[in-house]
């Protein structure tokens, strides 16, 4: 669409904005208790397989996932793919002890399930930002794509493997499977997509607050 490149800068704002949500929400999912999103659970397993913060093995992780993506499908990698790589990391651990100092390590259910609410409405409205940006997509995103351009396996079957892949690896590393998986998994399609039909896509054109 023509108007994207005349709005660059709102799509860069979309975009940071997306992304720092997104992270905010992985630090929630975590106080919560009650399940992460694949990537996630392979995050955490290899922070607590290796005694790291979650900062440090998201942006290690995420730098071999860069390669990967640079070498096979380079053209998928933007500005967002990097502020994605280097700023995530960070704001989903500062989320995780702001939000602790307030509700404890361990809240109670009604709050944990509250947190997990607020999870689903974060993901949608920070996934719905980031996508609509189209400035690059994060290196986890980037290794379904490549492989289903590649491969020509429909996108949901090579996302469903990618994202067992993430839990089984994480899991056996000790990190955290729940209901909340089962939440996104379902859920956050439908959500994101009535989000960016009706505001980003047209935040992203310009056409927000135009007829």
């Amino acid at each position: 669409m023509g108007t994207k490149k005349n709005n660059l800068g709102v799509r860069i704002a979309m975009a940071v904005i997306g992304i720092a949500l997104t992270a905010a929400s992985v630090g929630l999912q975590k106080i919560s208790g009650l399940g992460v999103d694949p990537f996630s659970v392979i995050i955490f397993g290899f922070s607590n397989a290796f005694h790291a913060t979650y900062q440090t093995v998201y942006i290690v992780v995420c730098a071999v996932l860069l390669i990967i993506a640079f070498i096979f499908n380079r053209k998928l990698l933007g500005i967002a793919t990097v502020v994605n790589l280097f700023f995530s990391g960070f704001v989903t651990d500062a989320t995780r002890k702001a939000v602790v100092k307030m509700v404890g390590e361990h809240p109670s259910m009604a709050v944990r399930v509250i947190l997990l609410l607020i999870v689903v409405i974060l993901i949608s409205i920070s996934s719905a930002l980031y996508y609509s940006s189209e400035l690059g997509v994060s290196p986890y995103d980037a290794q379904a794509l490549t492989i289903t351009e590649k491969t020509k396996f429909p996108f949901r079957a090579v996302r469903i493997s990618t994202d067992v892949v993430c839990c089984a690896v994480g899991f056996a590393l000790g990190g955290d499977l729940g209901l909340a998986t089962l939440v996104y998994a379902f859920c956050m399609g439908p959500f994101i997509q009535f989000c960016r039909e009706h505001f980003t896509d047209k935040m992203a054109a310009g056409e927000m607050f135009h007829k």
